[in-house]
């Protein structure tokens, strides 16, 4: 038998110590590898997400909800704007296109957005079925939201009010589809788009027949106070240098304010960061404790082992051999905890991106460089050779008498 079928052979006998050392190094390592890759990726998600959007301009308040609310689509409106005026305010030849967007209501619970056929302008948007909105009650449906509300061209929907699916229909408004787009891998894919005049007119009227019926109305009647009512201005730059110049011209406005998505985004990871560096550093703790299991487990092990190591030396063998079965014990235990925390990171990342993708429309999609897998392979090594170290300098420098005489 070889020195590492020995060490396999003697992993056997203690499989239950060896088996915890690679369920601890394996939970380590995932942490780690997750914690590094899932921070990578949720970036380029963010930036996928909101597309060919450079400048979200609406009412005075938080950057970040503007930008959560009306480029990545998952925060509620939080006011008005007048569409005159803020078009006005984003009207420059440094802009490439610009359209209003008008929030309020929704198809089980995907968004109906009013807007402009500039914004298909913004996101680089090319049908994949039928043509644009023509008029009232028309709807054009992003990719991902078509497939899952089983829509094509010439179906109708009814919308309800609200962003969170349970609202009340506007029954007496059908939408008819005569668009399904492309799928461009950005938040455009779970919209329902339409013109902006069908929402207006919808809640108008809609408020118009709740007042007819029971003198009151649950709708929002801003619309009907505000006839050019917009939640937001999406708009693309045509020249980089623009960020330089807009959002502070229009900040600088009264009631208006704007936000840069790449900007906001990068805020609010950096505010995310320490919770990326806390969860690495508990997997590097796991790691250190599977390391300290596997080479207690090992020292223990070479030394109930005496016996055997001074059989071995009176058959011949040298003391790097013995060294040898502590190293391969390590190796192996190093190994499978690889493998397994490998899989576990897989599992979780993919975990990850399901609920990302369901509650917020981000397509999370992990990229393992060649740093990161290195990062992660060359610390298991180490973990491997720091664990294996003291019992492995005890079998090279064993006198054999001293084995013999214990």
């Amino acid at each position: 038998m070889s020195f590492v079928g020995l060490a396999l052979a003697y992993l056997r006998r203690r499989w239950g110590q060896a088996l915890l050392s690679v369920v601890v190094g394996a939970l380590g390592i995932a942490a780690v590898a997750t914690a590094m890759v899932g921070f990578d990726a949720l970036p380029r998600a963010a930036r996928q997400a909101w597309g060919g959007v450079d400048l979200v301009v609406g009412s005075k308040g938080s950057a970040l909800d503007l930008v959560l609310c009306c480029a990545l689509h998952v925060a509620d409106p939080r006011g008005l704007v007048s569409t005159k005026t803020a078009m006005a305010a984003v009207h420059s030849p440094m802009v490439r296109a610009a359209a209003p967007i008008a929030l309020g209501d929704n198809v089980r619970g995907w968004r109906i957005v009013g807007t402009t056929p500039a914004l298909l302008q913004i996101y680089h948007a090319r049908f994949a079925q039928g043509g644009p909105w023509t008029g009232k009650l028309q709807a054009v449906a992003g990719a991902i939201a078509a497939r899952t509300l089983g829509l094509k061209p010439g179906d109708t929907f009814v919308g309800a009010h609200g962003l969170a699916g349970d609202g009340e229909l506007h029954e007496h408004f059908p939408y008819t589809v005569v668009g399904i787009l492309q799928p461009t891998g950005s938040v455009l894919d779970r919209l329902v788009l339409t013109d902006i005049d069908t929402v207006r007119y919808v809640h108008v009227e809609q408020a118009r027949i709740e007042k007819e019926e029971r003198g009151s109305t649950d709708e929002d009647e801003g619309p009907a106070r505000f006839p050019d009512a917009a939640t937001a201005i999406v708009a693309a730059y045509r020249v980089p240098t623009a960020a330089l110049l807009m959002q502070r011209r229009i900040d600088a406005s009264d009631g208006l304010s704007a936000a840069n998505p790449s900007l906001e985004i990068a805020r609010l990871l950096g505010y995310a960061r320490p919770v990326t560096v806390a969860v690495a550093a508990f997997g590097l703790l796991l790691a250190a404790i599977a390391a300290a299991g596997a080479a207690v487990g090992l020292l223990a092990t070479m030394t109930a082992r005496t016996k055997d190591l001074a059989l071995l030396r009176v058959l011949g063998a040298r003391r790097f051999d013995l060294a040898t079965v502590a190293l391969s014990e390590a190796a192996v235990i190093g190994a499978a905890a690889l493998v397994l925390g490998g899989l576990l990171a897989v599992a979780l990342l993919a975990l990850a991106r399901d609920a990302l993708a369901e509650r917020t429309g981000l397509l999370l999609q992990p990229e393992v460089g060649l740093f990161d897998a290195g990062m992660v392979i060359g610390g298991t090594v180490l973990v491997t050779l720091l664990a294996a170290a003291v019992p492995a300098l005890r079998a090279l420098h064993a006198d054999i008498e001293e084995l013999l005489q214990s």
